[in-house]
C-alpha cells in the first residue's frame, strides 16, 4: 500500500528473511541475518525441485530429505557436489542479497537486531533509489513476535540539498502488529510468517545464508566464492548492540 508518495516499489518482487547461527550467549560465534529480494520465485522453485530429484536418486540423499520432511537446508546437506552446483545455479538468478553478520562475543543477541536489518534496508533503498518489494516473507522462526504483520513508514519527507541533486530523507518506521491502526501511513509492506518446509524460496535463502555463515564463522569461503562467481553479497559485520532504539 502506498499513499501519495513516489516510492519505488515493484509489485513482482518479494523479500525473504532467514538466519543462520543462534542468538544465545553460547553456541555459534556469530548470527547471520540474510535478506533476499527477487522476482525469480518460479525459477527458484524449479531449481530446488530439480535438486530434490537428484538427491532422491541416492539412498543417502533420500534418507536426509525424508528426515527433514522434504526440506532442503544448508546444514547437513548430504552431497557436496550437488550443494555447490545448487549455489551456483541460484547465484545466476536476479537476486539482491543483503546480510548482517553479528559477532556475538559471548553476548546474547537482542531480538531488535532482527528487526533492524529491515530498517537499514529501507533506508538504503530510499537513498539509492532501489526497488522495494511488494511483500516480505520471513521464516516462521525469524521473529519472536508472530503478530508482526507489516513494515510501516509514516511522516515521510524529501528535501533537496543545496546542490539541487541529492536528497535528504526524514521518516518514522516501525513494525506494525495485526489489527494496529495504519491510518495515514505513507508506505505499508506486508510481512508474512511462513513455514520453510512449504516455501522453496525460504529454503534457497537458508542455503545462501548458510554459505555466508560458513565464511564468517569458520573462514570457509568455498560456498560464498561459488555465489560470487555470478552475484554480489552485500553486507556488514558488526558487534551486538545494547540499545533497542529504532530509527
Amino acid at each position: 500500500m502506498i499513499n501519495n508518495k513516489n516510492f519505488n516499489c515493484d509489485r513482482f518482487k518479494t523479500g525473504y528473511l532467514d538466519e543462520s547461527g543462534d542468538s544465545g550467549e553460547t553456541g555459534s560465534k556469530c548470527l547471520v541475518l540474510t535478506y533476499i529480494c527477487t522476482d525469480e520465485g518460479k525459477r527458484i522453485e524449479k531449481i530446488l525441485k530439480k535438486t530434490k530429484e537428484q538427491l532422491r536418486r541416492t539412498k543417502k540423499g533420500e534418507r536426509w530429505l525424508n528426515r527433514l520432511g522434504g526440506e532442503i537446508k544448508f546444514t547437513g546437506f548430504p552431497e557436496e557436489k550437488i550443494r555447490l552446483k545448487l549455489l551456483e545455479d541460484l547465484s545466476k538468478l536476479n537476486l539482491n542479497i543483503r546480510f548482517v553478520a553479528i559477532k556475538k562475543e559471548g553476548k546474547k543477541i537482542n531480538e531488535s537486531e532482527k528487526e533492524q536489518i529491515l530498517f537499514d534496508l529501507l533506508s538504503e533503498s530510499f537513498v539509492n533509489h532501489q526497488c522495494l518489494p511488494s511483500k516480505i516473507i520471513a521464516d516462521k522462526d525469524y521473529f519472536k513476535n508472530k503478530k508482526i504483520s507489516s513494515l510501516v513508514v509514516k511522516n515521510y519527507e524529501e528535501e533537496l540539498y543545496g546542490d539541487g541533486k541529492s536528497k535528504k530523507f526524514s521518516y518514522e518506521v516501525n513494525l506494525a502488529e495485526e489489527g494496529q491502526d495504519l491510518t495515514n501511513s505513507d508506505l505499508i509492506i506486508p510481512i508474512k510468517h511462513e513455514n520453510s518446509k512449504l516455501k522453496l524460496e525460504l529454503q534457497a535463502v537458508d542455503l545462501i545464508s548458510g554459505a555466508i555463515f560458513q565464511e564468517i564463522e569458520n573462514d570457509n569461503k568455498i560456498y560464498t566464492d561459488k555465489i560470487r562467481e555470478n552475484n554480489k553479497l552485500n553486507g556488514v559485520i558488526k558487534r551486538p548492540t545494547k540499545d533497542d532504539t529504532k530509527k
